[in-house]
């Protein structure tokens, strides 16, 4: 069977991710093959440490092939049976906590109060992910850097399946072999993956036989045919756009046929309005790809392409190897199905950035525009940009987290900050963060960097610097980060700056400015004075 034979070489890795997709999404597994996976080495190991009292080893052994599409790699670590959760076993360099609770075990307490209580004293201890699952009712806990996942969706897909008293005692747990099934697709292909890792930036789609059945440029606008499938996936896309992923289409077409097509086809869920970017020419869809990362300003590794054509994908790939892909099915509900399960498309809720993100790039074909025709100074001017620098922003936990996780190429050190780490760092007095948010009279970037700092006593130390890859290129980046790094002293009282950089694949563009303005605070504090122009833009200072 061609999911136990070994990985000897990127050729065959490249088609078993195209072979798993079909193995998960048009064969349907079963527990056996599930079990009898034998996964490939990933790059990204993680540990996970599992606190129950039932058994959660059924759902953990089938997981293998989904965290392999995931592209991850998980160990379990488990606790005793403990219905009291003291977690005495705590091992807190785990990447997560997992929480698998029976709450049904608790008859002369009240359970979700007992288990916000747990959770309140573990997240004291513990400030990375902490995901909650409960079997027996529905919980809701508000609380950064923890995530609930009630089993609703299980049940309601199950019915009278959910659950199997018969085997509870075989099993050590009264969820049934099915269920655990899929609560491994769940965990595999969305919770860990939406905890672990970053949530995709930008899709790129295919237009003919991938979003209607059909030829363009041979079927014509009317002629060609939106099957419910299509319709569903064109509804998933849309979501997927609305929740904040760039949503882009490289296709062989002519640019105005394909205008006329979302003009002229009002029975299409998707409109032109809700891509960001679209490349229609008879360039190599390999250059339509670059051409598109390149307005983006996002990497490939953060990028799912979605064709038809297996050529295609794999003159793509051997471009691109680390592009996320989708085979389009000729049946589209396939399609539509592997796009709803695929890995970094699942998000927990829509942020205001995520709303404004699709705006911001779209701003910034006007400014390269302005920027042509003006000198640096004239064109700061006539955006009328504001910066707005806030200390210990506490408003945007989850905003500096996500934005510490996605950023590549533009970091200092690769802190790779939770919502709990971050927490943790502003009750420290020896810390202090600074936010920067971005408007100009185009678009309101939103917040687009952070600066943190620690007190060494006679020194600040700048222990990382972050900017988002929107935010560059508008001739203001010293600004950014020189203004960041000024208010940071500021706050603290002091003149003398250290600051700490190590190089990495991809961090390339803040290698070379630190090289250029920052290399002499690299080996020893130095005094550091900045003075924003504020002859060029609007700013100010406020407290978080």
């Amino acid at each position: 069977m061609w999911w136990k034979q070994s990985i000897d070489s990127d050729k065959a890795g490249e088609k078993m991710e195209l072979d798993l997709q079909d193995f998960l999404f048009k064969r349907t597994p079963s527990r056996r093959e599930l079990l009898n996976y034998g996964p490939r080495a990933q790059t990204d190991c993680y540990r996970v440490q599992v606190f129950r009292n039932h058994s959660f080893e059924l759902a953990a052994d089938t997981m293998g092939a989904y965290l392999d599409y995931a592209g991850l790699s998980v160990s379990f670590s488990y606790s005793d049976y403990d219905d009291s959760f003291s977690f005495l076993s705590l091992d807190r360099t785990a990447d997560l906590v997992l929480i698998w609770i029976d709450m049904t075990r608790y008859r002369s307490i009240d359970p979700e109060a007992f288990l916000k209580e747990r959770v309140m004293q573990l997240k004291n201890q513990f400030h990375r992910p902490i995901l909650v699952i409960p079997f027996g009712q529905p919980v809701m806990i508000s609380e950064t850097g923890v995530a609930v996942w009630n089993l609703t969706p299980v049940q309601k897909e199950l019915g009278d399946r959910y659950t199997d008293d018969r085997a509870k005692e075989l099993t050590g747990t009264p969820l049934s072999g099915r269920a655990m099934q899929l609560i491994s697709r769940w965990l595999g292909l969305r919770c860990l993956q939406s905890l672990l890792k970053p949530r995709l930036k930008a899709i790129v789609t295919d237009l003919d036989n991938t979003l209607y059945s059909g030829v363009l440029g041979e079927d014509g606008v009317e002629g060609v045919v939106l099957t419910e499938g299509h319709r569903e996936l064109q509804r998933k896309l849309k979501a997927l756009a609305q929740s904040g992923i760039f949503l882009c289409a490289a296709s062989k077409n002519e640019a105005a046929d394909v205008d006329a097509l979302f003009e002229g086809r009002e029975d299409f869920p998707l409109k032109k309005d809700d891509f960001t970017w679209i490349c229609a020419s008879w360039e190599p869809k390999a250059q339509m790809i670059s051409e598109i990362l390149s307005r983006l300003h996002i990497g490939a590794d953060s990028t799912l392409f979605v064709d038809d054509n297996i050529g295609e994908l794999e003159s793509v790939h051997a471009v691109y190897p680390q592009l996320h892909r989708i085979h389009a099915d000729d049946d589209a509900s396939v399609t539509s199905e592997v796009l709803d399960w695929f890995p970094g498309c699942y998000c927990g809720g829509i942020s205001v950035e995520n709303s404004i993100r699709k705006g911001d790039i779209q701003a910034n074909q006007e400014r390269q525009r302005l920027a042509a025709g003006a000198s640096p100074e004239e064109y700061i001017r006539s955006l009328r940009m504001r910066l707005t620098y806030v200390i210990n922003d506490r408003a945007h936990l989850a905003r500096i987290s996500e934005l510490a996780n996605k950023t590549n190429q533009f970091i200092f050190n690769y802190r790779r900050y939770t919502p709990a780490e971050v927490e943790e760092m502003l009750r420290d007095d020896s810390c202090r963060m600074v936010t920067v948010s971005l408007s100009d009279r185009l678009s309101d970037s939103g917040l687009i960097g952070v600066c943190v700092g620690k007190d060494h006593g006679g020194y600040v130390e700048v222990e990382e610097c972050f900017i988002s890859c929107r935010a560059l290129g508008r001739g203001i980046d010293d600004i950014i980060v020189l203004g960041a790094i000024q208010v940071l002293t500021e706050t603290f009282g002091k003149c003398a700056v250290k600051v700490q950089f190590q190089s990495g694949a991809r961090n390339e563009p803040a290698r070379r400015f630190v090289q250029e303005r920052l290399s002499t605070y690299l080996d020893q504090p130095r005094e550091f004075c900045y003075q924003i122009p504020g002859n060029l833009l609007d700013w100010k200072v406020t407290e978080g």
